[in-house]
């Protein structure tokens, strides 16, 4: 119960910051781009699967309140979306891991020099692009790693404390 209470608060911080990202691609998807709907959807899913999570553990959980069983089913609709997100960020986060440092810096050097010819000219080292790469690459693994094993302590919570939500 610990360990469920503390990656909640832990995933709260990450969602207030998804779901500020996750406006501004929403903007981006109807003006621009309506293909990032989808990653926009899903998104949308970790952030209200995350606060949903968080009422569940401090109402029901904590203070042993009675819930709406709409609650339970914004939970397990969110959390499938959840694990679509993570699920996807989790093995391309994996895959990243692989690529060797020689391949990374091609790709990079092409992305580099695609946004040369945008602005004007200034870049960024390739050295700190690779640690930037890496370390974002790391903190997306393990965000989604947390949240497969919240996801997974949420739906176990919500059968052993059924009674929690009335009918």
């Amino acid at each position: 119960m610990r360990f469920f209470t503390l990656l909640t608060y832990l995933l709260v911080p990450i969602a207030l910051f998804l779901g500020f990202i996750d406006l501004f691609m929403l903007i981006m998807a109807l003006l621009a781009n309506p293909a990032l709907l989808l990653v926009v959807f899903a998104l949308a899913c970790f952030v209200i699967y995350t606060f949903c999570s968080l009422r569940f553990l401090r109402q029901g959980l904590q203070q042993q309140r009675a819930l709406s069983p709409s609650l339970k089913d914004w939970i397990k609709v969110n959390a499938y979306g959840t694990i679509f997100i993570c699920v996807l960020f989790f093995l391309n986060a994996s895959a990243s891991f692989f690529i060797n440092d020689t391949n990374l810096r091609v790709t990079l050097q092409e992305v580099m020099d695609q946004q040369s010819a945008m602005t004007s000219g200034q870049t960024v080292p390739m050295e700190t692009l690779l640690r930037m790469f890496r370390g974002v690459t790391t903190a997306i693994w393990c965000w989604s790693a947390l949240t497969l094993v919240h996801v997974t302590l949420q739906l176990r919570y919500l059968r052993s404390h059924a009674n929690l939500f009335g009918q």
